[in-house]
């Protein structure tokens, strides 16, 4: 990450990743009780730098990783993890989350929606949501089909059809989260979460599914920072240019396509930007974007984050007057 800016970069990437390290362990074994750490591997930089992060901070003998990959997950990422296995010496058990999945309708009732835009859909099709670059307003995300010819054909969906197609997808997230408690209870382990602060402040995690968890390491480090610690701990070149993905639609879709729709600099550079209020002109001097373009992009952030606000809360109590 050498082109990472100066002012987002790190500046004691040892001090932090002991910091971090220290952290992990004050919390799961003097705060927690707990025998170690559980994390759920997807193959991505965020869940390996978390569990190098561990084994620093606990040994590579108390730490249990999980893969919960199912029939549409990218075959690069299950490709992934076997080199994090090589690395370490660690424990890590894989699950098929296919037939879990299935019983909940996930695949039947996204394809049924699939079908009525696209009536030639059939298993050899694949599928994805994908959000427009539309930075003045959150734009209706649309559906791109790529047919068993390799064809590929870009569909409006209504408002409800995203809604049920994205419910359908966050079950995925609140299995693998629900697989890694009945671990972590059997194992008298801590759930060790994966969400950086990019993700965090833009509502890029699900509430009790992936956004679940014991502790969070990564939650006060933008993804650039991450990938700086990644480069600092040796995370495996293959890891580290892997495109970031959500990795739940048939068809691989990355993070920028899904979500953001821009790279995952410009998502830092304005975050950092808007919480330390720097102005527009300033945004100009250490960017090459245009004043319009940095508008909309601060104006599509507050959205995002208005809007996910409620997933960073937690449950809204009723408060007595007359108890």
């Amino acid at each position: 990450m050498d082109d990472m800016p100066n002012f987002l970069k790190l500046k004691n990437v040892k001090k932090s990743v002991d910091e971090i390290s220290t952290f992990l362990h004050d919390e799961i074994f003097e705060k927690f009780h707990k025998q170690g750490a559980i994390i759920g591997l997807s193959g991505g930089i965020d869940s390996t730098v978390t569990m190098e992060l561990c084994v620093k901070a606990l040994g590579p003998e108390k730490i249990l990783g999980l893969t919960m990959f199912e029939k549409e997950s990218n075959e690069n990422n299950k490709s992934l993890i076997n080199k994090i296995s090589k690395n370490h010496d660690i424990k890590i058990e894989n699950i098929d989350i296919t037939t879990i999945l299935d019983s909940y309708g996930v695949y039947s009732n996204r394809e049924e929606i699939v079908k009525n835009h696209f009536p030639n859909f059939n298993s050899d099709c694949k599928y994805r949501v994908v959000v427009p670059p539309n930075f003045n307003s959150i734009g209706m995300p649309y559906l791109e089909v790529l047919d068993d010819k390799k064809k590929q054909h870009k569909l409006k969906i209504t408002s409800s059809d995203f809604l049920s197609l994205t419910a359908a997808t966050s079950i995925k997230h609140r299995v693998r989260m629900s697989l890694l408690y009945y671990h972590a209870e059997k194992n008298n382990l801590s759930v060790v979460g994966t969400t950086n602060k990019s993700e965090y402040l833009q509502g890029y995690f699900v509430k009790y599914g992936d956004g679940g968890s014991d502790i969070e390491p990564l939650v006060n480090l933008y993804k650039s920072q991450v990938y700086q610690i990644g480069d600092f701990l040796n995370i495996d070149h293959e890891i580290m240019i892997n495109d970031a993905s959500p990795d739940v639609w048939s068809y691989s879709t990355t993070d920028e396509e899904f979500f953001y729709t821009v790279p995952y600099d410009v998502v830092d550079l304005i975050l950092y930007s808007r919480l330390n209020n720097l102005s527009i002109s300033e945004i100009q001097k250490i960017s090459n974007l245009s004043e319009e373009k940095i508008q909309s992009l601060i104006k599509f952030q507050n959205i995002k984050e208005q809007k996910s606000k409620h997933m960073r809360e937690l449950p809204h109590k009723w408060e007595p007057k007359f108890l």
